[in-house]
């Protein structure tokens, strides 16, 4: 992997329209110049570890989340007698 490129000469469309894209996706001005670079010569890092959690989105069902808040439900309750001041 290369560690750090720096590009010089970027014209102003090209740097703005990069920095309103990755503002857009919620990325940085870095990962989005990756993932447009990867677009464009026609490649993905597949084996590219994964920073989020996007994978698990939309996993449960109805019934596991409400099992789910019922179960960490005794979480949210504050032990009066530890916090007391």
């Amino acid at each position: 992997m290369i560690a750090q490129m720096t590009l010089r000469h970027i014209p102003n469309a090209v740097g703005n329209g990069l920095r309103i894209r990755a503002k857009k996706d919620g990325r940085s001005l870095n990962r989005a110049a990756i993932e447009l670079l990867e677009q464009a010569l026609g490649i993905r890092d597949m084996d590219a570890k994964k920073r989020d959690l996007s994978r698990l989105a939309g996993q449960w069902t109805r019934e596991e989340c409400q099992a789910f808040k019922r179960n960490t439900r005794l979480f949210e309750q504050i032990d009066a007698e530890v916090w007391s001041t």
